[in-house]
């Protein structure tokens, strides 16, 4: 027998989560019947309470109301008629500063594989709950800064570019995180397969 777990995924969207939300209330509001709620515990591997108003529950698996949560699409992510890079779609670019570029008058922009590496860029970099409305968002990888260099060091700094990147809906898995010490600066290179099958590689310094 098939089960709602087992029914083939195709494409997903983006649907934003409103305070007191249940994954029923959202099955119903998104896909039109309340009963397809085990899909989405499947495309964003839930575990119970599943959502949360809380963010002392929030977490892996446990979705914060307020963010974004991936929903079940009328059609595949990428088609043979499509770019595959389109499903990573585009974004301001951003200096390696993190400043907006300006591009003939206008704001500059990324897109394709390069606007994915630019965002997971952006998550590593970034403090964890330094974004007081999306406290998940980020990384521990600053927390590196002023530790004695070594093994552990590199070791730590690599887990938590890992779990930085991994936490990409647009990631389907991290490959490789690998960290390399000199003196007293900490390199961490991250390999990771995108959702459209394309391999992707960062590296960061703390």
């Amino acid at each position: 027998m098939t089960t709602q777990f087992d029914r083939e995924l195709y494409g997903f969207r983006f649907a934003n989560t409103e305070r007191g939300d249940t994954l029923q209330v959202l099955a119903a509001r998104e896909l039109g019947d309340a009963s397809r709620w085990p899909e989405l515990i499947s495309y964003n591997k839930l575990v119970p309470p599943f959502i949360t108003d809380d963010p002392e529950l929030a977490g892996p698996g446990v979705v914060l109301t307020g963010r974004q949560i991936l929903v079940p699409a009328p059609s595949p992510v990428v088609t043979t008629t499509t770019d595959p890079d389109a499903v990573f779609e585009k974004d301001i670019r951003l200096s390696s500063d993190g400043q907006i570029l300006v591009e003939g008058g206008d704001f500059a922009v990324v897109s394709g594989a390069a606007n994915l590496v630019q965002s997971v860029k952006n998550r590593v970099h970034t403090e964890r709950g330094e974004l007081i409305y999306h406290p998940e968002y980020g990384s521990n990888v600053r927390r590196m800064i002023g530790v004695v260099n070594g093994p552990t060091a590199g070791l730590l700094a690599s887990q938590y570019a890992k779990y930085a990147v991994q936490s990409d809906p647009r990631i389907n898995r991290v490959t490789n995180a690998s960290a390399s010490v000199d003196g007293d600066v900490v390199s961490v290179t991250v390999e990771a397969e995108a959702i459209a099958g394309r391999i992707i590689e960062i590296t960061v310094v703390p």
